[in-house]
């Protein structure tokens, strides 16, 4: 109570959910697009993530898809270390492309973001790759690793879109969380949660695993967790989201991802919108410097 800020955050952007007023689905956080239109696959997929905190779209993205855009950014993807180690190892920010925008504001997944958050999702940071290959196994503790293998939240408002471009199951390296926590309060961030903890109150583990092309989707209040697997490779590319807080404008990897001179003003409407807070839009009035804030300017020729 004496740090309600997190509390606050969550009313304020309506990400505050009460377990009561979640409708009982099926038991399992994975789903297929199978037949269903756009809009009933998001419904689907968004009561899914409500109820759990976690959704798994089971091989969403075709492999022909996926090919194309690891051709697109083949130097990208080199530049990414194999090897095992204890460190996770990113790409630079990714230039914008055709192929880029296809992944990044996909429709249904935009809609199933918008249906839980109940608003417009914003884009939190910029498009990169990741990979692990872990020296180490989750359960070696003698030795300290530099993954995020402890029971943990993220910001109050994020939510997070990951595309796998490996095959991930329970065998090898795949993030875990605990399903349904995204509604407990979490006044403030109260640190780690022990294994013991989460044995002692039967808590339920959900494995985020599918094949090369399935979509990862976890919600920032939900507490999760990377699970080591001995040279095991997980390689994906993740979109970053949150309510309209907390959001990481960087000049440096705007040149980044606008290298390829790529047109904002092509892509539709709403993506455009979606990433106006880490590419601001262009005004006809400027802006004005208000306590090292950018602030639209109001009047002309003022």
């Amino acid at each position: 109570l004496i740090k309600p800020q997190r509390l606050i955050e969550r009313i304020k952007y309506n990400r505050f959910l009460l377990p009561r007023n979640i409708k009982k689905i099926d038991d399992n956080i994975y789903i297929s697009k199978a037949n269903s239109s756009d809009d009933e696959f998001a419904e689907n997929c968004a009561k899914k993530l409500k109820k759990y905190g976690t959704l798994i779209i089971n091989e969403y993205f075709s492999n022909s898809s996926l090919l194309k855009f690891e051709e697109e950014y083949k130097s990208y993807f080199q530049s990414l270390n194999y090897n095992p180690s204890n460190n996770y190892s990113k790409s630079e920010y990714l230039p914008f492309s055709k192929i880029l925008t296809n992944l990044w504001f996909d429709d249904a997944i935009i809609k199933t973001l918008e249906k839980y958050m109940k608003r417009m999702p914003c884009a939190r940071n910029y498009a990169q790759l990741g990979s692990v290959t872990p020296a180490l196994s989750y359960q070696d503790k003698k030795n300290k690793s530099n993954f995020a293998d402890k029971w943990h939240i993220d910001h109050s408002t994020l939510i997070q879109v990951a595309i796998f471009f490996t095959d991930v199951t329970e065998n090898s390296s795949h993030m875990q969380t605990l399903l349904g926590s995204n509604t407990y309060p979490s006044v403030s961030n109260p640190g780690n949660l022990s294994d013991e903890y989460v044995k002692k109150n039967n808590l339920k583990i959900g494995k985020c695993i599918g094949k090369r092309g399935t979509v990862q989707i976890h919600c920032g209040n939900t507490f999760h967790r990377f699970q080591a697997v001995e040279n095991s490779t997980r390689t994906w590319i993740k979109f970053v989201f949150s309510s309209g807080n907390n959001i990481q404008l960087d000049p440096k990897n705007i040149a980044l991802a606008l290298k390829n001179d790529f047109d904002l003003n092509l892509l539709n409407k709403k993506s455009r919108e979606i990433i106006s807070g880490i590419f601001p839009y262009n005004l006809n009035k400027g802006y004005n410097l208000k306590n090292k804030k950018l602030e639209p300017t109001k009047f002309q020729g003022v």
